[in-house]
């Protein structure tokens, strides 16, 4: 089963995006976003706009997007497709205490938000791993 698929959508048509693009390069930081939906107007509160404009840019750069609330419980084949590993694995890190369960009767559920937080954690270090395999042999030595 596709990852939170009723909330998921494709990426936008080249065109389409490249709409998008230009109007959000016009406009770098707005404080505010009128949305119309048939022949209603809503002002979205301070809270919304930076997420609808990360939506937005998120579009125009050609990406699929997936809308979910950080409180939506995934199963476990959902939050190890989300993550990248396999759902052993993920099992094994939720036994390690690495990353939060939850459970429902004799079923495991992950949040959303905590399993985006182990990704992003895992990302992090990577990066942070990569970042030092990189540096030159003795770049941390004092100078003599």
């Amino acid at each position: 089963m596709p990852l939170l698929r009723e909330h998921a959508t494709g990426a936008l048509a080249p065109a389409s995006a490249a709409r998008l693009a230009g109007v959000l390069r016009g406009i770098p930081n707005p404080a505010t976003v009128t949305l119309a939906l048939d022949a209603q107007t809503l002002d979205l509160p301070p809270e919304a706009v930076s997420a609808v404009v990360d939506l937005l840019q998120r579009f125009a750069d050609g990406q699929a997007v997936v809308v979910g609330s950080t409180d939506s419980l995934l199963t476990t084949s959902q939050a190890a497709e989300l993550v990248g590993v396999s759902a052993t694995y993920l099992l094994r890190l939720a036994n390690e205490g690495v990353i939060a369960v939850e459970y429902r009767g004799t079923h495991r559920r992950f949040r959303l938000a905590d399993a985006l937080a182990y990704l992003e954690t895992s990302r992090r270090a990577k990066a942070e791993k990569a970042a030092a395999a990189a540096k030159p042999a003795g770049a941390d030595a004092e100078p003599s």
